[in-house]
Order: structure tokens, then C-alpha cells, then sequence
């Protein structure tokens, strides 16, 4: 018979957690019964488990469930004063919920192992567990940078003592694994890595298909994922302005949603940009933009192991990056892309370099190409579930 796992998360909305979930679920389907559980019934990845995956939700909130096919049925797509007021009530709720009470409510099967695969609600409602199954808590960001996760929790203490329930600690990035081991004075010896699971096959299927909008005839700069304070995208923009005003020639795709959207977009407008930036909004499928660009750049204020990086490599796009968790391990001591400090003048000097300096663009080009290979999805899954059969976890 085989082993029954739990995965809870958030929801399925377009992310990189969610998309590594959907991924890692759908391989272990064929050794273990598999669930994925969402504390919130939405979002478009629901529709990429295969039938072989249970799937299963804690709460259906009735303005969701018209979520059109096209939508990322993220709750954070867009903001407002009311959504920004009911998203603190809602973590309010969560810092004092008696989440034992709730597991015993919403998790009524026995599970041999139950694996909270985002931080904060998702760690609380798996530690509350009574069942003699193995835990395991997934850390996506680094915990220190990206502290959204403590607004759950009554205090550091309270959260410590949470993870401490857990068998392991699984961090997806090296500097993911030391900042939580240092935010929390943790045992090293429990937190481990486990890089995300990337279904290179998939990406490159997928990059193939046509798209039917007017390609640009500049260089094609691209950037992916939700519109937020995290992801840099406002310092990104300056850099843009100032790019511009050096009267370099580059056209920039944005692809993505979230609450910093109208901010950005109103930016765009005021600084004259609408030549040079262009918003596409959530695309189901972002590889056939991303195969097509000449650069993929990255400025985010922190990352936990940067899924769409990974798929850039694989699609052999030459990467220039912010210092954040998970890069380095990537593209080592920028000898495969360029790594730049983590602040605005140091990413503007870094970006200017690739588009002015043809022979460095033309080496990271070369250099890119060397490790897209390097992921198989195959051999992450098989760490995992030999990390799942460890009888000392």
C-alpha cells in the first residue's frame, strides 16, 4: 500500500512555490498517494494536478469560485484600502487561531507524512497535528528579508517553538537554509536543502508555442512574477528611466499581477516610459516571452530560490540579478550571469554594462548555455522521497 502524503499550502495561485508544488505532486503520484490541500480554494494551478493527485481545500470563500481560466486566482493580484484592511484582520485571525481545533476540523484523514510547503499558516496548521506522521516545513524566502510570515504569530518565540515540531526543515536555497537558522538560533542538523523541483521538459514545450503580439525590434529586456514590494519592481523602473535618459535602445516585458500594479503603471506614465515598458499582465504561459528575450532580469529585494531564474537557465537566457538568496548557488560567482548588490545603483551599473558592452552580453550568452541542463526533475523528486523514507527524519 502506499505511503499517503499531505502537502498544505496557501492556495494554488500563480507562484513559484505553488508551481514547484504542482510539479513535486504530480512525480511523487506514481510512488505515493498523494494530496494537496489549499487553506484557500483558488487558483489557477488547481488545473495543472493530474487526476492521480487528491486535491482538497479548507475553506471556499464564494467570491472566488469565478475565477476566470485566464486569471492567476492569486488573492494578492490587486489591492484596495478595504483589501489591505481585511488582509491584516485576516492575519490577526490567524495569530490567534486555535489551530488544533481547526486541524481536527478540516484534516480528518491519517497521513504518514504531512508537509506544510509555505511558511507561517500552512507551519501552524501542520504543527498542530496530532497524528504520528512525519512533518516537514518548506522555507521559500528568506525568513529574515521576507518576514510576512511573522504577522501569524504572537511573537519569535511562539513561531520557534511551531517549527520545532517539525522532523525537518527544508529550506530550498543555502541562503534561505542560514537565515532561518539564524532568525531562530535552530539546530543545522534539522534544517536541510532541497533545491526546487523544475520540469525543464514541460518549460520546453511549452516555450514553442506562437505568440501574437508585435515583437519588438529592440533589445528585449523580460521580468516575471507578482507586482510587489519584494520583487523591486519600482527600483526597477527607476533604473528604466535612467537606462532611458543615457538614450540606450531596450524594450521591457513585465509580466505579472499584484498590489503594486496601478503604482508602477502610474510611473511609467509620468516618467514617459510607455515607449520602452510594457505591462502583458498574468500569462498562463510566460515561456514563449521569456524563450524570445535577450535578457532576463531579476530585482527583487529578496528570493527564496527564484523559480522563473531557474527557468530562464533552462531556456538559455542570460540573467542579470540582484544579490538574493539562491542566485549565487545558480550562477555561481557571477561566471554564468551578473550578480549585482542588492541596491539600485549597483543593479542600474550592472544592467547598463550588459546593454552597453556587446562582448560581456555575448559571454553570459555563451556562458548560460552551459548549465541549462543542470536541473532534472527527476533526481529532486528522488532526493525528496528518499529524504520522506529516512527513518531518522
Amino acid at each position: 500500500m502506499k505511503q499517503k502524503v499531505l502537502f498544505l499550502i496557501h492556495t494554488l495561485g500563480v507562484g513559484g512555490a505553488e508551481k514547484v508544488l504542482v510539479n513535486l505532486a504530480n512525480h511523487m503520484s506514481d510512488t505515493y498517494d498523494v494530496t494537496v490541500m489549499t487553506v484557500i480554494d483558488t487558483g489557477i494551478f488547481r488545473m495543472e494536478l493530474n487526476h492521480r493527485v487528491t486535491y482538497k481545500t479548507m475553506f471556499k470563500i464564494p467570491f472566488l469560485k469565478n475565477h476566470k481560466k485566464e486569471e492567476s486566482g492569486s488573492l494578492l493580484d490587486k489591492t484596495s484600502r478595504k483589501k489591505k484592511i481585511l488582509a491584516k484582520c485576516y492575519s490577526t485571525i490567524w495569530k490567534y487561531m486555535p489551530t488544533k481545533i481547526l486541524y481536527w476540523l478540516k484534516i480528518k484523514e491519517k497521513y504518514d507524512i504531512e508537509v506544510a510547503f509555505l511558511e507561517g499558516i500552512c507551519a501552524k496548521v501542520i504543527a498542530a497535528s496530532n497524528q504520528h506522521s512525519k512533518k516537514f516545513a518548506w522555507m521559500h524566502v528568506d525568513i529574515i528579508n521576507e518576514n510576512k510570515s511573522d504577522a501569524v504569530f504572537r511573537n519569535q518565540k511562539v513561531a520557534k517553538s511551531c517549527y520545532e515540531k517539525f522532523d525537518k526543515i527544508v529550506a530550498v536555497s543555502e541562503g534561505v537554509q542560514k537565515q532561518f537558522i539564524k532568525k531562530f538560533n535552530y539546530n543545522p542538523k534539522k534544517v536541510v536543502v532541497k533545491h526546487n523541483a523544475i520540469n525543464t521538459s514541460e518549460i520546453l514545450k511549452k516555450a514553442n508555442e506562437k505568440l501574437s503580439i508585435k515583437i519588438p525590434k529592440e533589445f528585449k529586456l523580460i521580468t516575471i512574477g507578482r507586482l510587489s514590494k519584494q520583487k523591486g519592481y519600482d527600483r526597477l523602473l527607476s533604473v528604466v528611466k535612467k537606462l532611458k535618459d543615457d538614450h540606450i535602445l531596450f524594450h521591457l516585458w513585465i509580466l505579472g499581477v499584484g498590489p503594486k500594479e496601478q503604482e508602477l503603471k502610474q510611473f511609467v506614465i509620468e516618467n514617459q516610459l510607455q515607449d520602452c515598458v510594457e505591462f502583458l499582465g498574468f500569462q498562463s504561459n510566460p515561456f514563449p516571452y521569456l524563450k524570445i528575450a535577450d535578457l532576463f532580469v531579476c530585482s527583487s529585494r529578496a528570493e527564496g530560490f527564484s523559480t522563473v531564474a531557474c527557468e530562464a537557465t533552462v531556456l538559455g537566457v542570460p540573467i542579470v540579478t540582484t544579490d538574493c538568496s539562491g542566485m549565487k548557488e545558480l550562477l555561481g560567482d557571477n561566471e554564468y550571469g551578473l550578480i549585482t548588490d542588492n541596491n539600485e545603483k549597483a543593479f542600474y551599473i550592472g544592467l547598463k554594462e550588459i546593454l552597453t558592452n556587446s562582448k560581456k552580453y555575448n559571454h553570459y550568452k555563451q556562458k548560460i548555455q552551459e548549465i541549462k541542463n543542470m536541473f532534472d526533475i527527476d533526481v529532486s523528486v528522488k532526493q525528496i522521497e528518499e529524504m520522506f523514507g529516512d527513518t531518522n527524519a
